[in-house]
């Protein structure tokens, strides 16, 4: 997940240790933890109290042994984007102004391009460092 509450590109090992193990991959989306314990925003413990938190699980993604992992992740990517939208869609709490909602839903987070664009400072930062 990044700062804009979308889903980001994946790295494959999910795909590769699937392919290797034989099983599937089974998606599963959280949404509304992000409201209780988040990088960035701190939030007192009495208003953590009654958040909902919400998740779904996907339909078994299968893995071949000899899958691209590379078509796997971006299925895998695709079907948790499809189950987050669910749980937004389908939250309890009206979050039009507040920074845990997507800005495409009226939220304050950052749009993808701009928490793209952060991720890249903190990188080339980091790489500066040598960390």
């Amino acid at each position: 997940m990044s700062a804009s509450f979308r889903v980001r590109e994946l790295k494959t090992g999910a795909a590769r240790l699937a392919a290797e193990a034989g099983v599937p991959i089974v998606p599963v989306a959280v949404w509304g933890g992000h409201r209780l314990l988040t990088k960035n925003h701190r939030i007192r413990m009495r208003d953590r109290i009654g958040v909902p938190v919400h998740l779904r699980v996907g339909e078994r993604i299968p893995v071949a042994p000899d899958a691209d992992p590379r078509e796997v992740t971006e299925a895998l990517r695709v079907e948790l984007q499809e189950l987050v939208d669910g749980l937004q869609s389908a939250y309890p709490v009206d979050g039009r102004g507040a920074w845990w909602q997507p800005r495409h839903l009226g939220g304050t987070a950052p749009t993808p391009e701009e928490a793209a664009a952060a991720d890249a400072e903190r990188d080339a930062r980091r790489r500066a460092e040598g960390r």
